[in-house]
């Protein structure tokens, strides 16, 4: 599944606003405004950083591996995704 998705619908089952989750995000020291939360749930804006993914999963309840991989496979170049993948 595609990170914007699972995001999108990690946010929806959790039932937080994207205030809530940015306030959150700032108590793990991680400065992400709600809107781009929203631009990364709509899939305007590109998968958040390693350290941001993680701390997202741990508040959404995500799958964290899933997720990360999610993100990797649309920032890394695909060739490098498979290295990395078969290399594993």
């Amino acid at each position: 599944m595609k990170y914007h998705l699972i995001l999108k619908n990690a946010i929806e089952k959790k039932g937080l606003s994207l205030t809530q989750i940015s306030f959150r995000l700032a108590k793990k020291d991680i400065c992400l405004d709600k809107s781009i939360i929203s631009k990364m749930q709509n899939g305007k804006w590109p998968p958040a950083k390693d350290e941001v993914n993680i701390a997202l999963a741990e508040i959404l309840d995500i799958e964290i591996d899933s997720f990360r991989l999610a993100a990797a496979k649309e920032i890394l170049p695909q060739s490098l995704f498979n290295l990395i993948k078969t290399a594993g």
